[in-house]
Protein backbone atom coordinates (compact mmCIF):
# COMPACT_ATOMS: atom_id res chain seq x y z
CA UNK A 1 0.00 0.00 0.00
CA UNK A 2 2.85 2.38 0.86
CA UNK A 3 4.37 1.70 -2.55
CA UNK A 4 1.08 2.59 -4.25
CA UNK A 5 0.85 5.90 -2.35
CA UNK A 6 4.48 6.66 -3.15
CA UNK A 7 3.97 5.90 -6.84
CA UNK A 8 0.85 8.13 -6.93
CA UNK A 9 2.74 10.98 -5.26
CA UNK A 10 5.62 10.69 -7.71
CA UNK A 11 3.27 10.61 -10.67
CA UNK A 12 1.11 13.49 -9.44
CA UNK A 13 3.93 15.70 -8.12
CA UNK A 14 4.29 17.63 -11.40
CA UNK A 15 0.57 18.46 -11.30
CA UNK A 16 0.86 19.93 -7.80
CA UNK A 17 4.19 21.66 -8.44
CA UNK A 18 2.98 23.48 -11.55
CA UNK A 19 -0.68 23.98 -10.62
CA UNK A 20 -0.18 27.69 -9.85
CA UNK A 21 1.42 28.46 -13.19
CA UNK A 22 -0.78 30.50 -15.47
CA UNK A 23 -2.50 28.49 -18.13
CA UNK A 24 -2.92 30.53 -21.28
CA UNK A 25 -6.52 31.52 -21.78
CA UNK A 26 -8.16 30.41 -24.97
CA UNK A 27 -7.92 33.22 -27.46
CA UNK A 28 -10.50 34.17 -30.00
CA UNK A 29 -9.89 34.86 -33.64
CA UNK A 30 -7.15 37.35 -34.46
CA UNK A 31 -7.88 40.55 -36.42
CA UNK A 32 -6.32 38.82 -39.45
CA UNK A 33 -8.74 35.88 -39.02
CA UNK A 34 -11.70 38.26 -38.72
CA UNK A 35 -10.59 40.21 -41.79
CA UNK A 36 -10.23 36.96 -43.76
CA UNK A 37 -13.79 36.03 -42.73
CA UNK A 38 -15.09 39.44 -43.83
CA UNK A 39 -13.40 39.11 -47.21
CA UNK A 40 -14.66 35.54 -47.59
CA UNK A 41 -18.21 36.76 -46.90
CA UNK A 42 -17.86 39.35 -49.65
CA UNK A 43 -16.30 36.77 -51.98
CA UNK A 44 -19.23 34.42 -51.35
CA UNK A 45 -21.38 36.79 -53.43
CA UNK A 46 -19.20 36.26 -56.49
CA UNK A 47 -20.86 33.98 -59.00
CA UNK A 48 -24.35 34.50 -57.53
CA UNK A 49 -27.26 34.52 -59.94
CA UNK A 50 -30.00 37.15 -59.99
CA UNK A 51 -32.34 34.83 -58.09
CA UNK A 52 -29.72 34.17 -55.39
CA UNK A 53 -28.96 37.86 -54.94
CA UNK A 54 -32.61 38.87 -54.70
CA UNK A 55 -33.26 36.05 -52.21
CA UNK A 56 -30.31 36.99 -49.98
CA UNK A 57 -29.93 40.77 -50.41
CA UNK A 58 -33.28 41.86 -51.83
CA UNK A 59 -33.78 44.31 -54.64
CA UNK A 60 -31.24 47.12 -55.00
CA UNK A 61 -32.19 50.73 -54.32
CA UNK A 62 -30.46 51.74 -57.58
CA UNK A 63 -29.37 50.01 -60.74
CA UNK A 64 -27.12 51.49 -63.43
CA UNK A 65 -24.66 50.54 -66.14
CA UNK A 66 -20.95 51.22 -65.95
CA UNK A 67 -18.78 51.51 -69.05
CA UNK A 68 -15.74 49.20 -68.89
CA UNK A 69 -12.27 50.05 -70.18
CA UNK A 70 -12.93 48.29 -73.49
CA UNK A 71 -15.80 46.93 -75.55
CA UNK A 72 -17.49 43.98 -73.90
CA UNK A 73 -16.41 44.99 -70.38
CA UNK A 74 -19.49 46.94 -69.38
CA UNK A 75 -21.28 46.02 -66.16
CA UNK A 76 -24.72 46.40 -64.71
CA UNK A 77 -24.40 47.54 -61.10
CA UNK A 78 -26.82 46.92 -58.23
CA UNK A 79 -26.38 49.54 -55.51
CA UNK A 80 -27.68 48.94 -51.98
CA UNK A 81 -28.23 51.57 -49.26
CA UNK A 82 -25.63 49.78 -47.09
CA UNK A 83 -23.08 51.13 -49.63
CA UNK A 84 -22.46 47.71 -51.18
CA UNK A 85 -22.49 47.47 -54.98
CA UNK A 86 -22.71 44.25 -56.97
CA UNK A 87 -21.27 44.26 -60.50
CA UNK A 88 -22.82 41.90 -63.04
CA UNK A 89 -21.59 40.22 -66.17
CA UNK A 90 -23.28 37.38 -68.06
CA UNK A 91 -26.02 37.13 -65.39
CA UNK A 92 -23.62 36.56 -62.48
CA UNK A 93 -21.92 38.81 -59.93
CA UNK A 94 -18.24 39.24 -60.79
CA UNK A 95 -17.29 42.07 -58.40
CA UNK A 96 -18.39 43.46 -55.03
CA UNK A 97 -17.60 47.03 -54.00
CA UNK A 98 -17.76 48.62 -50.55
CA UNK A 99 -17.54 52.40 -50.87
CA UNK A 100 -16.21 55.15 -48.61
CA UNK A 101 -19.53 55.65 -46.81
CA UNK A 102 -19.86 52.01 -45.74
CA UNK A 103 -20.20 51.74 -41.95
CA UNK A 104 -19.92 48.69 -39.75
CA UNK A 105 -19.60 48.25 -36.01
CA UNK A 106 -18.74 44.56 -36.19
CA UNK A 107 -16.10 44.39 -38.89
CA UNK A 108 -12.34 44.74 -38.62
CA UNK A 109 -11.96 46.33 -42.06
CA UNK A 110 -13.30 49.86 -41.87
CA UNK A 111 -13.37 52.74 -44.31
CA UNK A 112 -10.93 55.46 -43.30
CA UNK A 113 -8.31 53.04 -41.94
CA UNK A 114 -4.75 53.95 -42.77
CA UNK A 115 -2.65 51.90 -45.14
CA UNK A 116 -0.36 50.86 -42.27
CA UNK A 117 -3.32 49.73 -40.13
CA UNK A 118 -4.53 47.55 -42.97
CA UNK A 119 -1.14 46.00 -43.70
CA UNK A 120 -0.70 45.25 -40.00
CA UNK A 121 -3.91 43.18 -40.21
CA UNK A 122 -3.69 41.73 -43.73
CA UNK A 123 0.10 41.50 -44.12
CA UNK A 124 2.06 42.63 -47.13
CA UNK A 125 0.06 43.00 -50.33
CA UNK A 126 0.74 40.97 -53.45
CA UNK A 127 0.84 44.24 -55.36
CA UNK A 128 1.36 47.62 -53.72
CA UNK A 129 1.11 50.96 -55.47
CA UNK A 130 0.87 54.46 -54.06
CA UNK A 131 -2.93 54.56 -54.10
CA UNK A 132 -3.90 50.89 -53.90
CA UNK A 133 -3.05 47.44 -52.53
CA UNK A 134 -4.06 44.13 -54.10
CA UNK A 135 -4.30 40.85 -52.20
CA UNK A 136 -4.89 37.40 -53.64
CA UNK A 137 -7.74 35.64 -51.84
CA UNK A 138 -8.52 31.91 -51.69
CA UNK A 139 -9.83 30.57 -54.99
CA UNK A 140 -13.49 29.73 -55.42
CA UNK A 141 -13.12 27.65 -58.58
CA UNK A 142 -11.69 30.81 -60.16
CA UNK A 143 -9.09 33.33 -58.99
CA UNK A 144 -10.28 35.97 -56.49
CA UNK A 145 -8.57 39.19 -55.42
CA UNK A 146 -9.19 42.15 -53.16
CA UNK A 147 -8.23 45.69 -54.13
CA UNK A 148 -8.03 48.41 -51.48
CA UNK A 149 -7.99 51.97 -52.79
CA UNK A 150 -6.71 54.89 -50.73
CA UNK A 151 -7.28 58.62 -50.75
CA UNK A 152 -4.91 60.64 -48.56
CA UNK A 153 -3.58 57.35 -47.10
CA UNK A 154 -7.08 56.35 -45.92
CA UNK A 155 -9.14 53.41 -47.19
CA UNK A 156 -11.70 54.81 -49.59
CA UNK A 157 -12.92 51.79 -51.60
CA UNK A 158 -12.70 48.02 -51.26
CA UNK A 159 -13.31 45.62 -54.14
CA UNK A 160 -13.50 41.83 -54.07
CA UNK A 161 -13.56 40.44 -57.57
CA UNK A 162 -12.93 37.59 -59.95
CA UNK A 163 -9.44 38.35 -61.14
CA UNK A 164 -9.85 36.34 -64.34
CA UNK A 165 -12.12 38.97 -65.89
Amino acid sequence: MKKLVLICLVLLAPVFLYADEAVPAATGPTPADKAADELATLASRLGMSLTEVVETAGLPSEMYTLRGPSAGQDSVVFFYPSRVSLYWTESHVWQVRIDSEYKTEEGVLKMGMSRSELTSILGEADLAQQDFLIYTLPQRGYPVACALYFENDRLNDLYVYRSDF
